[in-house]
């Protein structure tokens, strides 16, 4: 049997929590300096979370998702991988635009 990956970890830290429904934006940024990327192993264990069916990329970025513990496993996952920031911002509603 392999290793545990970080998303694992995060995922089984998060399994006695209570689901809370609701709308959630997660939004981080790494710091960049020239020639750097982002870890690809972030991406991957990323992925791994919003395979659990709850969750999609609204841009490279920014997350939407429909579970709190979702929203709080991103979280974890950029704090691990040493996001320079990370919030969860809950959303009430939408605004519709007048024409």
């Amino acid at each position: 049997m392999g290793r545990k990956t970080i998303a694992t970890h995060i995922l089984e830290d998060l399994e006695d929590l209570e689901d809370v429904e609701g709308r959630y934006l997660i939004v981080y940024d790494f710091e960049q300096r020239a020639g750097e990327t982002t870890h690809s192993v972030f991406f991957k264990n990323l992925n791994r979370i919003l395979d659990m069916g709850d969750g999609f990329r609204v841009q490279k970025s920014v997350i939407d998702c429909r579970l709190l513990k979702t929203a709080l496993a991103i979280r974890a996952l950029c704090r691990h991988y040493k996001a320079r920031d990370v919030e969860i911002y809950e959303v009430k509603g939408t605004l519709e635009a007048k024409e």
